[in-house]
């Protein structure tokens, strides 16, 4: 059984096919790419597997049970958490803030129970701290954790969203183009990360990227996209090699 499929998936916008019968299967534990062209419809992928979008048609599953009318609010809890291109952050908290922030909707507290700060919460945010401080070390985020967010390069700030991604202990995680707008340094670290993410915590990594390197050296799998459209999937190798890849992307395949 697969960890997150999608059948015959389609949507539209203002008559224009986003998607158009796109299907694909991600296994556990693996570290599957999407690329394509922009208006490839990659990060429209995302959206529906977040049920940010509704599908027109097709079908959504995760760990075997379809997830295609499930409600977005819902989506973290089922253990799948995402990145954004542009980063989503609360600006004028610090990085730690952010990161418990990560930790909702493992929450088992209530308004009474967190009002008078009972021992039971006492416990509860103890073990989140931990679990938090754990992400930050991960991350080597330890020199930034009690800075604002406002104040920091924004090469930080895309890791801050990851690591708060992972502060929701995800079996998968989402991760959209992230190695833009960084440097080929900044952009090298996040290959180690994406490795650590996925060996060390055992998280399956799905990731929209233009960056084909990064790709290369962490994918197991690539779904290469166009005009909305499926146009292989394969290891890497095989993808850069594809006659329609190479079309798509070079406008000739020779």
């Amino acid at each position: 059984m697969s960890l997150l499929a999608m059948n015959d998936v389609s949507l539209s916008f203002g008559g224009v096919k986003a998607v158009q019968d796109v299907s694909f299967s991600v296994e556990k534990g693996e570290v599957f790419s999407i690329i394509g062209p922009n208006g490839a419809g990659k990060s429209t992928l995302f959206n529906l597997i977040s049920r940010l979008y509704d599908c027109e048609s097709g079908q959504i599953f995760w760990q075997g049970e379809e997830i295609t009318s499930v409600p977005s609010h819902r989506i973290a809890e089922l253990g799948i958490a995402r990145t954004f291109q542009n980063t989503e952050l609360f600006e004028h908290e610090t990085v730690l803030r952010n990161l418990l922030i990560g930790k909702h909707i493992h929450r088992r507290s209530n308004a009474v129970a967190d009002m008078f700060f009972l021992p039971s919460v006492r416990r509860q945010e103890l073990v989140f701290r931990k679990e938090v401080e754990d992400v930050i070390d991960l991350l080597n985020l330890q020199h930034y954790r009690d800075q604002v967010i406002a104040n920091l390069p924004y090469g930080v700030r895309k890791m801050v969203e990851v690591a708060r991604a992972l502060c929701i202990q995800p079996k998968a995680v989402l991760l959209d183009e992230p190695s833009s707008g960084l440097n080929p340094e900044e952009t090298e670290d996040v290959s180690f990360w994406i490795e650590d993410i996925n060996e060390e915590l055992g998280a399956t990594v799905i990731m929209v990227e233009h960056d084909m390197k990064l790709v290369s050296q962490v994918s197991d799998r690539v779904l290469a996209l166009a005009d909305g459209q499926v146009l292989a999937t394969g290891t890497p190798p095989e993808i850069q090699q594809h006659p329609e890849v190479l079309r798509a992307y070079l406008g000739d395949a020779e």
